[in-house]
């Protein structure tokens, strides 16, 4: 990421550059519909738009009021927590369950709920830093000190052990997922808060130091981290915040009765390791309580979650030519409350959001989906979840597909797929035959007005109309009874029905070849 500047005076003229050229009302339509709920857009939500592109505006705040924008915050900011991980320590026979599939979902989804929660509810960003309660649901409040209403799902839970209040940053499922050696004393956690929270990443920053250093010698490298200046330029306030975190100091990670609870009387324990006492930038501080509120009034907070926005939503990194728009975007958020859906409702107005950059051509690049956004899009289509024994196959990895799909685990891969590769057509080569028998077999009425007796010879017209209203489902476009589109597929659906003599088995394959094109994968 690139952290931009806000100034205090005027920003300098810039030369007059080309227009970006924009996107159709429906294309536009189809971006934010999957962007914000995961699922193409409704035939009746295309032709409000294609009738009047001001009808855009108020879908766009009814994706953003649809149960199904904070599934999307959760998936999205997936990308950058990386805790949908199976823990390296324990597992769900550790705690005496059965269904590890529910206890990888559980113990991964805790911090991500709390920004879904946060998001959908119109609550300010600082929450995620500063909330006295967690997300849990029926897994974590078994296994973990929380106190849960009842109900199904995710619910607003608190924590009973003595936590103190700091949103993500008092959750188990951040630090299961990024635990701490000895020699390390938190530095790991600090550094993941400060990149999750602040976009500052202590890793990217250029390290000289004297290679006379015996890098073996613990007490010649604690004498370089106090001493040496190429040290001490992150040491310096990285130790300090790694001090915050020693109420989660397990050790022993995989002891189920530890690495549940937060331990206050450990919060003290720096003194034995970095001897650096918690502190923020030089602001001294001594709980996590303190640390949540530090970051949530640090102003590179919400200009973090402006970058992160952008960039989760543009699918590219922050250019230095993205500075006005994001300083528009920063004033949007602050003045909508710090709320994300003000910050999305900005973004998603953006021309570049809604084009993209263009080369000399003027090709104007799609986004390729992530695999949980191909995972959403097919079923919303189709009905169909790709799952074996409880795993959702696209969102893990020791079971499922998802870094076949493109997609990251945090350990083999860090970062999520931009274009496509070899793996990811074949996964979506066999998500999309499921799903089309899936549908074909067991909920035809979601995609099919024929009756599945029809040929070419004998309903001709009524075949040409499904095909225009596949097309029309899948990729929000009309083609014409007798364009080129239909005719192929007509001509494949012949093919296909050649082989078996059986009409439903022919439109599987049709469908499942629409749901292979590239205009699919990309939006």
């Amino acid at each position: 990421m690139v952290m931009w500047l806000l100034a205090c005076a005027p920003a300098p003229s810039t030369p007059d550059v080309a227009p970006i050229p924009a996107m159709s009302a429906t294309d536009a339509l189809v971006r934010v519909s999957l962007d914000l709920r995961g699922v193409r857009p409704s035939v009746e939500e295309l032709t409000r738009v294609e009738g009047d592109a001001a009808a855009l505006d108020p879908l766009i705040d009814a994706f953003l009021d649809d149960p199904r924008y904070e599934g999307r915050v959760r998936d999205l900011w997936s990308e950058l927590y990386l805790t949908r991980a199976p823990s390296i320590y324990v597992n769900a026979a550790t705690y005496g369950l059965t269904d590890q599939a529910a206890f990888e979902v559980s113990t991964g989804e805790e911090a991500l709920a709390i920004l879904g929660h946060v998001a959908a509810n119109d609550l300010p960003w600082t929450d995620i830093v500063t909330a006295d309660w967690t997300m849990a649901d029926p897994v974590t409040a078994a296994i973990w000190p929380i106190e849960r209403p009842e109900g199904e799902g995710w619910q607003v839970s608190r924590y009973t052990d003595g936590r103190p209040a700091a949103g993500v940053l008092s959750t188990n499922s951040l630090w299961w997922r990024y635990g701490s050696t000895d020699s390390n004393a938190n530095r790991k956690r600090a550094n993941t808060a400060s990149l999750l929270l602040l976009c500052n990443d202590y890793l990217v920053r250029p390290l000289e130091f004297d290679r006379n250093v015996n890098l073996l010698d613990e007490d010649a490298v604690n004498t370089a981290i106090e001493t040496d200046p190429s040290c001490t330029n992150c040491h310096g306030s990285l130790d300090p915040l790694a001090g915050y975190f020693f109420g989660f100091w397990w050790y022993d990670p995989s002891n189920p009765l530890e690495n549940v609870r937060y331990f206050p009387e450990r919060e003290g324990r720096w003194a034995d390791y970095s001897g650096k006492s918690p502190a923020f930038y030089g602001e001294p501080g001594y709980s996590l309580r303190d640390l949540g509120q530090q970051i949530a009034a640090d102003h590179r907070f919400p200009t973090c979650a402006v970058e992160q926005a952008w960039e989760l939503l543009l699918r590219r990194d922050v250019a230095a030519s993205d500075t006005s728009a994001l300083v528009t975007h920063r004033d949007a958020f602050i003045e909508g409350g710090l709320t994300m859906k003000a910050l999305m409702r900005s973004i998603v107005h953006d021309p570049r959001y809604l084009s993209g950059v263009t080369d000399a051509e003027g090709y104007v690049p799609k986004k390729m989906v992530t695999p949980d956004l191909l995972a959403t899009s097919v079923e919303g289509l189709t009905g169909y979840t790709w799952t074996y024994q409880d795993y959702d196959l696209l969102r893990t990895d020791n079971v499922g597909y998802r870094t076949l799909a493109g997609g990251a685990d945090g350990y083999a891969v860090t970062a999520t797929a931009t274009g496509p590769n070899a793996t990811l057509v074949l996964v979506q080569e066999r998500l999309a035959e499921s799903a089309a028998w899936y549908v074909v077999e067991q909920d035809p009425g979601r995609l099919f007005t024929v009756d599945f007796t029809e040929t070419p010879e004998t309903g001709r017209l009524a075949m040409a109309a499904q095909v225009q209203a596949l097309h029309r489902a899948i990729f929000g476009r009309v083609v014409a009874a007798d364009g080129e589109e239909v005719e192929a597929a007509l001509a494949l659906w012949a093919d296909l029905y050649a082989v078996e003599r059986d009409p439903r088995a022919a439109w599987a394959g049709l469908l499942s070849v629409l749901l292979r094109d590239p205009d699919f994968l990309f939006y």
